[in-house]
């Protein structure tokens, strides 16, 4: 365990330094991944299990500043309708059900942010989770509410009360919606080795309509972009501005560093700067223009959302989705 504290701690360290722009609306951004890997070590549940499945929970609504408390399962209903397309697998949805739940019980067994004002957790998904109230999925879903609703109130009675943990730990359930083909490591995207949050295959990603994506930024709109991060200096060729791209050990396609105007930062930090959907890019310069070519959605960590529900097609249950994306870690409270 202290090996493990160790480790957070060093990639909250690293975190630190890092642009805190939040980007990622299915999981993690980098700010809320540093706060929550750099308090995870302390938040263990009592004899290594967590607690009986709590009867509410607060919610900081970032829109107004207020603090709503709700019944746990009805706040889960609203975070998966949020997170996770109601048209997924019921056990793709119920693994989501875990994850998202797993974060909540983290929260809730960790020390008071003074930020959240009170709350558990916010609704803002750059910084934990997102929620949509019964009006916001009635909207959403159209005719379709009923069955929709029913469906994602299924998937969270099947596995409430259950959470995933890791030497007795609530973990960081972090989850993006595409990967690119593998999920990455925490090591490589936040700066430290997490042992549950490691490179696995996730075949089904590339199967996606969205797995491929572009950018095209001007010249002027890239330097706009990077004159948020100090120390760069770009040289009068654009063309010389992004070099040194070195990827990922794990064939992800992730850039695990880059160097910008003479600064060297991760893919993460790049991709933050310049709001590219995922931290697997290339990058080509011509005519004026910088073309970024991205596979995958998100920070590419944990539970791909889009695997998981390729995985459920192909038969497996939530356990199999969950042991598979976050390996080592213990389903309790099943």
């Amino acid at each position: 365990m202290k090996t493990y504290a160790a480790l957070c701690l060093l990639l909250a360290v690293a975190m630190f330094a890092a642009p805190v722009a939040a980007l990622d609306l299915h999981g993690f951004s980098v700010e809320t991944a540093r706060q929550a890997l750099f308090g995870e070590a302390v938040q263990t549940a009592a004899a290594g299990e967590p607690a009986g499945a709590p009867d509410s929970v607060a919610v900081l609504q970032a829109a107004s500043g207020n603090v709503v408390e709700m019944d746990t399962a009805d706040y889960l209903v609203g975070c998966v309708a949020a997170e996770m397309a109601a048209q997924s697998e019921p056990e793709a949805l119920k693994a989501q059900a875990v994850a998202a739940y797993t974060n909540v019980r983290r929260l809730q067994a960790g020390e008071d942010d003074p930020a959240l004002l009170g709350a558990d957790i916010s609704d803002d998904p750059a910084r934990h989770q997102g929620y949509l109230d019964e009006n916001a999925r009635r909207e959403k879903w159209g005719a379709n509410f009923d069955v929709y609703e029913e469906k994602l109130r299924a998937a969270v009675e099947a596995v409430f009360g259950q959470a995933l943990t890791y030497d007795g730990a609530y973990i960081t359930a972090a989850y993006c919606a595409l990967c690119p083909g593998r999920t990455e490591s925490a090591e490589t995207v936040w700066g430290a080795d997490v042992p549950y949050l490691r490179s696995v295959t996730s075949p089904g990603d590339r199967l996606s309509p969205d797995f491929t994506s572009s950018t095209a930024l001007t010249a002027d709109e890239v330097r706009e972009k990077l004159s948020a991060q100090s120390g760069i200096t770009l040289p009068d060729d654009p063309a010389a501005w992004i070099t040194g791209l070195t990827l990922s050990e794990n064939g992800t396609g992730v850039v695990a560093s880059v160097t910008v105007g003479g600064k060297a930062m991760t893919g993460q930090q790049f991709r933050t700067l310049l709001g590219l959907r995922s931290p697997a890019f290339t990058v080509s310069f011509a005519d004026g223009r910088f073309t970024f070519t991205c596979t995958g959605n998100g920070h590419g960590v944990g539970m791909s959302q889009y695997g998981a529900d390729y995985m459920a097609r192909q038969g497996a249950d939530y356990r199999e989705i969950l042991s598979h994306y976050y390996p080592g870690t213990t389903l309790a409270g099943a």
